[in-house]
């Protein structure tokens, strides 16, 4: 069972703050619960009222008659949240949303108050999502922990935010598109849970297929990278980050706290991670609408077909901003575009079939292209003219376009005239884009996600043939760690399976003693890393049971007699083995 399903899987929760005073924050959370037809146990705490929206209300959490409660949202002032959360703790809950603001934000009286709140969620296993957040949405659970006046509609894309409020604008942007969501979290500060965890989460929840995240800082860089690596090669993730600039930067700090680094070194590293990251709110919700489509594509080679060369050329310019491929026009293709079209059509790519072109003009150039090996994708732009029917161009293109496995996206630029065709294309799950740019970050997103599936399928090289491994040595460990009745292998025993194979590895040595640990740090050279051993210690760092950076015999003396300390507190039931010595590799140049 994963930590945080006792929020995301909550099958009874607890409102702390409800409230019948309408318009209030307690009120309207629980009257979006009730809305949306959770169908699990809902408990109100109030201290001044014994009957809440209809039903009893208790002054605490402990005087909730006995039953299990998964979650709680909590709704108090922010000086309250600390005692209130130990409360939870002593009744059994398990996970936590905390609305309530007046934490890290507000300077240093509530850092030390977020500090107690972290404080009492740890000594009692209560993992939290704020504070100062919107709350969580699980359609599929019909939990609406929110005080948003828009819903969601059940779908598959998901979208986790640091704003609130840009949370409540892509729901109320997605009621009238018809766009559903599986999960939408508001993280607010993130002092618990952040990016990073949500993420490992949502990258192995079934119900989800594509992620969208809106970002003003991070507070665990090495952490958030290893997650959306994950996660981008399991779906497509789309990302906005806030604070580009030291202005938008210094607004972001002030609103949750967060971290906000070098806009460029975020932009390489999430291009690595096979990330697309669009520039402003229009691209965001024009992701959101490609990725509800659910269209895949297998490369990253677009044609574009167009009635307007500048449209064309806008479009061009940001297949190269996305590091995508303007596809080659193949030979039959060019010669079906020369019957098909004007003489004076432009002959290559873009497509232009010029400003008077009509719905069967259209038709064959879109066919071409898509019966093109060599194009991957095709976005076709429209914009109104004098000789033009914008939706029965429309209608042709969804002709065309049904049973393709290839995706076609669409920028119908305009207004009213030609409202009447986005909603056809929305009506056939065709991704319908209001400006060239747009509709090219449509395919941007998917085609990442394509190029990330096409290197988990690449073969790695035969190894050489002198590194023959050593099976005898691998089998003798597994062997030992089978006969002790244990399911897996300690890192030293891991390291050492590895290193029979040939796998290049950092050895990794026991210590029973700190005298023990000196002597094999010093064998081994400095720096050092130190790590618990122990087979019932999983997550090591949790209870204090790695140490990094380690650079003299008098440290590792010092830290191996903490660490036993340390680990001993926070884990009295567990037996412990050691401590594994491991050199560490130091770039000066690196991060």
């Amino acid at each position: 069972m994963n930590q945080l399903d006792a929020i995301f899987q909550a099958r009874s929760l607890v409102l702390i703050g409800a409230s019948d005073t309408p318009g209030s924050l307690g009120a309207v959370v629980l009257e979006n619960l009730r809305k949306d037809g959770f169908a699990g146990d809902i408990h109100l705490v109030n201290p001044r009222h014994d009957i809440v929206g209809g039903q009893p209300a208790y002054p605490k959490v402990t005087d909730i008659p006995p039953g299990a409660i998964d979650l709680a949202v909590i709704m108090t002032p922010a000086a309250t949240v600390p005692g209130i959360i130990e409360e939870c703790g002593v009744r059994g809950v398990r996970g936590a949303i905390v609305m309530s603001a007046g934490f890290r934000e507000t300077g240093a009286k509530g850092r030390a108050l977020e500090h107690q709140l972290l404080r009492e969620a740890r000594k009692h296993g209560i993992r939290f999502i704020g504070p100062n957040c919107l709350g969580i949405i699980r359609t599929r659970s019909k939990l609406n922990a929110t005080f948003s006046e828009a819903s969601a509609s059940p779908g598959r894309l998901a979208v986790v935010s640091q704003s609130g409020a840009l949370c409540t604008a892509i729901l109320d942007w997605a009621r009238d598109r018809q766009v559903g969501f599986s999960t939408v979290v508001s993280t607010g500060i993130g002092a618990d849970i952040d990016f990073g965890e949500i993420l490992d989460y949502l990258a192995r929840d079934p119900g989800t297929d594509s992620i969208l995240l809106y970002i003003e800082g991070i507070h665990d860089a090495r952490r958030f990278m290893s997650a959306i690596r994950a996660a981008a090669r399991a779906k497509p993730v789309v990302v906005m980050k806030a604070g580009r600039h030291s202005e938008g930067s210094k607004a972001a700090a002030s609103h949750t706290g967060a971290l906000v680094g070098s806009d460029d070194v975020f932009d390489a590293a999430l291009r690595r991670a096979g990330v697309l990251r669009v520039q402003d709110f229009a691209d965001f919700f024009s992701a959101a609408a490609t990725l509800d489509t659910g269209v895949r594509t297998r490369g990253k080679r677009l044609a574009i077909v167009t009635n307007a060369g500048g449209p064309g050329v806008m479009a061009a310019d940001h297949v190269v901003d996305c590091q995508l491929e303007l596809a080659q026009l193949g030979e039959e293709t060019i010669a079906a575009l020369d019957e098909a079209l004007p003489a004076a059509w432009s002959r290559a790519n873009p497509v232009d079939v010029l400003g008077d072109a009509d719905a069967d003009r259209y038709a064959a150039a879109i066919r071409a292209c898509l019966d093109d090996d060599g194009i991957d994708a095709l976005v076709v732009i429209l914009t109104p003219q004098a000789q033009t029917d914008p939706f029965t161009i429309a209608e042709q293109l969804v002709a065309a376009a049904k049973g393709q496995r290839k995706p076609v996206f669409t920028c119908w630029m305009g207004g009213a005239a030609v409202a009447s065709s986005r909603d056809l294309f929305n009506d056939n799950d065709i991704p319908s884009h209001t400006t060239p740019e747009a509709a090219v970050n449509g395919f941007a997103g998917v085609a990442m996600y394509a190029a990330n599936q096409a290197q988990l399928l690449q073969v790695p090289e035969p190894a050489s043939a002198r590194a023959i491994p050593d099976l005898d040595g691998a089998r003798q460990i597994l062997d030992m760690v089978v006969s002790e009745g244990r399911e897996w292998l300690n890192p030293v025993e891991s390291k050492a399976a590895l290193a029979a194979f040939k796998l290049p590895i950092v050895r990794s040595l026991p210590a029973h003693s700190a005298s023990e640990a000196v002597l094999i740090a010093e064998e081994i050279g400095f720096p050092i890393a130190m790590k618990i051993l122990s087979d019932d210690i999983t997550h090591k760092t949790d209870v204090g049971g790695v140490r990094l950076g380690i650079g003299s015999a008098r440290q590792v003396q010092q830290n191996y007699q903490n660490m036993m300390t340390e680990v001993a507190k926070a884990r009295p039931d567990a037996k412990i083995d050691g401590v594994a010595i491991e050199r560490m590799h130091i770039d000066r140049h690196g991060r």
